[in-house]
């Protein structure tokens, strides 16, 4: 009986201490900070590469510390760093399929009749050595590429998309300059000027009965670049009306991949053998920045196509989309991608384009082991010449597939790259930071962007209003004033009081008819928000307190009720008014659901009516609309504005505004409009978050440092958690809120109803908390240079700061339990900074 006790002792304790382990276990695991792709991720591991310099390649020009070389049969360059003794390949550099059948059936054949002679007849005819035709026999399939076509696209240094067939049966076909027959054409690489790093790759394609003739510019760099150069009025034949798109080195950097082997006793390609995994990512510019890990996959994604500067509307299939209560994808701003390889103090290249990248798309491809599906992780950009559509021909709605009666004049000038190191030696580093660094400092050098002196020892802050906007009344409209001119006084003397500084804000709705049914370039002031001599006096009584007050306006929606709709609307290339039905994102008794696009040329001129009006008022301005959507539009009579059209009108009223010394606020401008930014108004901290995208880097905050001010999205719309403040930190950008002095219930039955909570009393509080909390850090490395980030730990970041010699790093914590960086104690979510840096 005792005994039996002392069992049942022993077996409660032992419980005990399993229930206290696993208790442990658990509090462990919830204290842990788990990653997820909103966070970015230790660097990948050290890599080793087996990529060489073959025989088969012929050196063209030694420039810098780079060589380049060419292999004339692939259609390959090989890039190598004489230093690090790394190497690049623009392609796989992998034999076509029927080359290594043909070679196989040869050695066979000469095995089986014991005629070696025929593998020599083989290998004169085809000017190949009998060693490189045995070898050749023994080469595995790469199971990506098991048809020519497809062997030859990874090859390739240009690929061209065309269209075939018409109506239903139209499709796009590909054909490569390492062409995977002659009767897809040929290339030849020529040299043009050694000394420079100049030559000239001339391509002849066959379009299926059509001839295509393209040159390809090549410049190598002393630097470690290559730029490719493709001008359009050298372009040749009539298949340049079928070009779909240009692709160029899509396999650049790509990791993955698997063999098949011959199995002479199958006798059939069925030894899959699977290829060392590249540690390191391929960087695409989605929102702030993703990175894409190199991974083996079991599911088949679909890939990645970021159309840069967005999607234009009156280039889709149809004249006509609804817009759903979807979270929308971030299209990218700016026309750069990247690859890394290795722990980040390897190889790297950061590629970007200075032409033609208003047509311009970047495509990310995850690796999967899917049966039939491409092994490789791979990252490229695409150019589009023509796009279909359907043509619509009656009233009915009945319609056809077609093509662009002439296709887009594209000038492509695209520039790959090359890092290297750890960036301690004053060069950009082989990762994302470097990469942001090194298309900065591009950036700098052509006049997109320009280093600014930093005033004051504060950050900034934005705090908008919105004023006003309208609803259906009884008979007619009504306007919802939900914040006056006098509202918008006694909040800014409030929080200047409280201590917030350098606060500059945009007034959204002040016209006369509310945001949504006033015409973009009315000064029809209302009454109920404020006459002009009100804003006139509120403007300037705070520009005297250094608080910077500006008109808001969105420049590019219309809708029948605010504007003649058609004199002033874009149309789609089958020349009808564009459409966009909201009906299921809106309130039922919304004024309008029906929207359009405004012709380009009238953004600009209205651009210019306001500011011509209000100018003297303010010397700021805040644009939305036509700061990040681009449109064009096309008529019957073949009048048309491109998007490289709307660029320039746009370039050109901000210019003026900019010669007048005025201070431009624009909301998620894109690039092409960074020259004449002085704020930028929305900056995105996440991506679209897709399954395959791993981490979200600040790779737009990085390049964007020091040469504007940068805001976070409006804190009071679920941007305000302690996390969030934190990112602000680490991404370096200031907070932002938009306020109302009324309750935002009462603009429910407006088109801004997604203003859902704006109410100040509920918000003074924390517009001066999060302040507090993201100037105290940010405030110490004003006008400081952001030289690097790194991740020491799963959710602790390290970003390095410089100026004149001096080193500063802050430390950022996101998880839940206290760090020690270097001799610097971090407590829970929270960030410090080390003055000298981290050692």
């Amino acid at each position: 009986m005792l005994q039996a006790a002392k069992h049942k002792k022993i077996k409660i304790t032992a419980l005990v201490v399993c229930l206290l382990c696993v208790l442990s276990l658990s509090a462990a695991v919830a204290a842990a900070f788990l990653n997820t792709n909103r966070d970015t991720r230790p660097a990948p591991d050290k890599v080793t590469s087996n990529m060489k310099v073959t025989n088969a390649y012929q050196l063209l020009c030694k420039k810098g510390n780079y060589e380049y070389y060419f292999r004339d049969d692939r259609d390959i360059i090989l890039v190598r760093n004489t230093k690090t003794k790394y190497v690049w390949k623009t392609g796989v550099d992998v034999a076509l399929p029927k080359e290594i059948e043909e070679a196989l059936d040869v050695v066979t054949s000469a095995k089986e009749d014991k005629d070696p002679s025929e593998i020599k007849d083989y290998a004169e005819e085809k000017g190949m050595t009998v060693a490189q035709v045995k070898e050749l026999a023994n080469t595995p399939k790469d199971s990506s590429f098991t048809n020519d076509q497809y062997a030859a696209f990874a090859n390739s240094i240009v690929t061209v998309e065309y269209y075939t067939g018409s109506g239903k049966s139209m499709k796009i076909t590909r054909v490569s300059s390492a062409a995977a027959s002659e009767n897809d054409g040929k290339s030849g690489l020529s040299k043009v000027d050694k000394e420079k790093g100049e030559y000239k790759l001339e391509c002849v394609f066959k379009l299926g009965d059509d001839d295509l003739g393209m040159n390809v510019y090549i410049t190598f760099g002393d630097d470690g670049n290559i730029k490719y150069d493709i001008p359009y009025k050298e372009l040749t034949g009539s298949g340049i009306k079928k070009i779909a798109n240009v692709i160029i080195t899509p396999f650049l950097g790509t990791s993955g991949g698997a063999t098949l082997a011959y199995d002479e006793e199958e006798a059939d390609w069925v030894k899959l053998q699977g290829k060392e995994l590249t540690p390191g990512y391929a960087l695409i510019p989605d929102g702030s920045g993703a990175l894409v890990r190199f991974a083996t996959n079991n599911t088949k994604f679909s890939e990645y196509q970021g159309k840069v500067y967005g999607t234009d509307p009156s280039t889709n299939l149809t004249y006509y989309a609804t817009s759903d209560d979807v979270v929308p994808v971030q299209e990218p701003t700016m026309p750069v991608f990247g690859i890394s390889h290795g722990d980040g103090t390897q190889a790297a290249f950061v590629a970007y384009a200075d032409k033609g990248d208003e047509y311009m798309s970047i495509n990310a491809v995850p690796s999967t082991t899917a049966e039939g599906e491409v092994r490789y992780t791979y990252a490229y950009p695409t150019f589009k010449f023509n796009s279909e559509y359907y043509q619509v021909t009656n009233q009915k709605g009945d319609s056809y597939r077609k093509t662009q009666d002439t296709p887009n004049k594209v000038d492509i000038s695209m520039t790959y790259q090359f890092l290297s190191g750890d960036g301690s030696d004053g060069t950009p580093s082989a990762d994302y930071a470097g990469m942001a660094q090194a298309y900065r400092q591009h950036l700098i050098d052509n006049g997109t962007l320009k280093e600014r002196t930093t005033e004051g020892s504060n950050i900034p802050i934005r705090v908008d209003f919105l004023m006003s906007d309208s609803k259906k009344g009884v008979f007619s409209t009504q306007q919802v004033t939900v914040t006056t001119a006098d509202d918008v006084r006694n909040i800014l003397s409030k929080l200047t009081k409280d201590g917030v500084e350098n606060i500059n804000t945009g007034l959204i709705g002040w016209q006369s008819g509310g945001e949504t049914l006033s015409k973009p370039n009315s000064t029809s002031f209302s009454s109920a928000v404020g006459s002009e001599s009100k804003f006139t006096s509120l403007i300037s009584d705070f520009a005297k307190k250094n608080v910077d007050i500006s008109f808001s306006r969105e420049f590019t929606t219309i809708n029948e009720d605010m504007v003649s709709y058609y004199s002033n609307a874009a149309k789609h290339l089958n020349t009808k008014y564009l459409q966009v039905d909201k009906t299921d994102i809106l309130p039922k008794n919304a004024p309008v659901t029906e929207f359009g696009y405004a012709l380009p040329k009238k953004t600009a001129q209205w651009m210019d009516d306001l500011y011509e009006d209000l100018g003297e008022d303010s010397k700021s301005f805040t644009i939305d609309g036509a700061s990040n959507v681009l449109v064009s539009t096309y008529s019957s009579d073949g009048v048309e504005t491109t998007v490289s059209d709307a660029i320039k009108l746009y370039q050109n009223s901000l210019q003026k505004m900019k010669k007048n010394g005025t201070t431009l606020n624009l909301v998620a401008p894109n690039k092409y409009l960074w020259k004449y930014t002085d704020r930028y108004l929305q900056s995105p901290v996440g991506t679209s978050q897709y399954v395959y995208e791993t981490d979200t880097v600040p790779f737009l905050q990085m390049v964007l440092n020091g040469t504007m001010e940068v805001y976070a999205p409006y804190a009071n719309f679920s941007f305000y958690s302690t996390t969030d403040q934190l990112r602000m930190i680490d991404y370096n950008i200031c907070p932002s809120f938009v306020l109302t002095q009324e309750p935002s219930y009462l603009l429910a039955s407006t088109t801004s109803s997604d203003y859902y909570s704006t109410e100040f009393e509920q918000y003074e509080q924390l517009v001066k908390d999060i302040y507090n909390k993201v100037n105290t850090p940010l405030s110490k490395v004003v006008g400081y240079k952001w030289s690097g980030r790194k991740v020491v730990s799963d959710g602790v970041i390290v970003n390095t700061y410089k100026k004149d010699g001096d080193t500063k790093s802050i430390v950022i914590n996101y998880t839940k339990d206290k760090v020690t960086v270097g001799n610097t104690e971090v407590a829970a979510q929270s960030a410090e900074v080390i003055e000298g840096g981290v050692k």
